[in-house]
């Protein structure tokens, strides 16, 4: 299973969860990113295929990508599909948000790999009730998908809206064979439930 996350407010920390799930029922993991990612203590820095593999099959876990900074970026194609033939679950951080919880993507994100069988999309709830100028990335995008300023105060419904204009809709004309789920980070289980049903309703 090749698992692309998106979207905002906790890509990387629901990633490590999984990762750590899927090592504890004896699957080999594989964690790379398609844009960019912080580097974990035990993050290999390098684009060698066999490098990683090795890894892979000694441990069951590996965690990989080209340094840059205080961040890796993508593999090379060639080493990204020689991992993926070595591992039960591929986990792809596929988008970046500059640590905010909610962002309305560019025409260039999230970065999709072909061989993606399922696309994640995150949404942090902790935007609620904080003004959008706090709390968005491409703030600028964000403001014109929802007709708001700077100072609007997020609600759910903003949160919505913009998973459902900014990543279920476009993803699903675009990668018609993948999976889609919302993932909503934070929040309370009554926020996170209700969310999921107005997409639900969106959708139908």
């Amino acid at each position: 299973m090749i698992r692309a996350f998106t979207g905002a407010g906790g890509k990387t920390t629901l990633i490590h969860q999984q990762a750590a799930a899927y090592r504890a029922e004896g699957k080999k993991v594989f964690v790379t990113t398609s844009t960019h990612m912080f580097i974990e203590p035990d993050t290999l820095l390098t684009d060698d295929p066999e490098e990683i593999v090795s890894r892979l099959c000694r441990t069951g876990y590996a965690m990989a990508g080209i340094p840059e900074g205080e961040k890796i970026r993508a593999l090379s194609p060639e080493t990204y599909r020689r991992a993926c033939e070595y591992a039960d679950m591929v986990l792809v951080e596929a988008d970046g948000s500059n640590r905010k919880p909610i962002k309305y993507p560019n025409a260039t994100e999230p970065v999709i790999y072909e061989n993606v069988e399922e696309i994640v999309v995150v949404c942090g709830l902790h935007a609620i009730g904080r003004p959008l100028r706090e709390v968005a990335h491409r703030p600028e995008r964000v403001m014109a998908c929802l007709g708001a300023s700077e100072d609007t105060v997020i609600t759910l419904a903003h949160i919505a809206k913009l998973v459902l204009e900014g990543y279920l809709r476009p993803l699903g004309e675009k990668y018609p064979g993948a999976a889609l789920s919302v993932y909503p980070a934070g929040g309370s289980r009554e926020e996170r439930s209700r969310l999921l049903s107005m997409l639900q309703e969106e959708r139908l």
